[in-house]
């Protein structure tokens, strides 16, 4: 019996632990920056709040001050200036209001104009993420159809509706259909195994000048781009084989439903 495998745990949070890929960073950030903007704007607004409430406490000072000189009683000589200064506290606390209520017009204009903004972005963003996924799924269907001999005999001889492709570049385009489209390797698990075709596709996308089967990635990629606008695999042809056994296959197959919906005791008759 094999000893149970021991669980390791980390005394460092974080620790031992794979780093996170760009899409999971995007999934666990909370903070987008409209958020952020928000924040910084709501900190403004509570700033001038306590400027405003700091005002209206010294105009209720200086109104205390005002209601006892009318009722005779004397102040001392900083009271009786402050209270000179009333007219100028009215005057603050009037143009704070204000202030206040323009200042929360404009952030929510321009709190809208960033989510509108952001918005636009983030579809532009989805679109070309679109764009990517579109095009390695066509060049994944242009590859695994590459590995197929009479596709690549069509193109070796610019035979129906193919390109003619020298044999130096067909040589390109098989050794990198088997890469990015290989088969099941079971000593890898399907993460990993995936994971390498991957990184043959990305850096197919970014057309570097990175070596790859004798040649760049720039160059496969304008040669992937030629087969695609091509038109060949839009409607691949079938070899005439091919077409036979399947003629043969659906007659059989005609036959067989015929046979079943005769009544017992008759067989079908050969059309003669």
């Amino acid at each position: 019996m094999k000893p149970a495998k021991q669980q390791v745990t980390s005394g460092q949070p974080g620790e031992n632990q794979p780093p996170l890929s760009p899409l999971q960073s995007s999934l666990n950030s909370a903070a987008t920056p409209s958020q952020a903007y928000e924040t910084y704007i709501d900190n403004g607004f509570i700033c001038l709040k306590h400027k405003i409430r700091n005002i209206e406490k010294k105009k209720l000072k200086l109104e205390d001050y005002r209601d006892r000189l009318k009722k005779g009683e004397a102040l001392n000589q900083d009271q009786l200036e402050a209270v000179e200064k009333y007219d100028e506290v009215l005057h603050n606390l009037e143009f704070a209001k204000e202030l206040q209520k323009t200042f929360s017009g404009l952030s929510q204009d321009l709190l809208k104009a960033q989510r509108k903004a952001q918005r636009r972005d983030t579809i532009m963003k989805l679109e070309a993420e679109k764009k990517k996924l579109r095009t390695i799924l066509q060049v994944q269907y242009v590859l695994q159809n590459f590995t197929q001999e009479h596709v690549q005999k069509d193109f070796k001889g610019g035979l129906n509706g193919a390109i003619y492709l020298p044999s130096k570049e067909l040589d390109y385009l098989i050794r990198f259909a088997k890469l990015t489209c290989p088969e099941r390797n079971e000593s890898l698990s399907v993460e990993d195994q995936m994971e390498q075709s991957s990184l043959y596709f990305w850096d197919l996308l970014e057309g570097s000048e990175k070596a790859v089967v004798g040649t760049t990635y720039k160059h496969m990629k304008e040669l992937l781009s030629k087969l695609l606008n091509s038109g060949y695999f839009e409607n691949i042809p079938v070899p005439r084989n091919m077409q036979i056994k399947e003629e043969l296959e659906e007659e059989l197959i005609r036959k067989s439903e015929r046979t079943r919906q005769l009544p017992k005791g008759e067989s079908v008759k050969e059309p003669g």
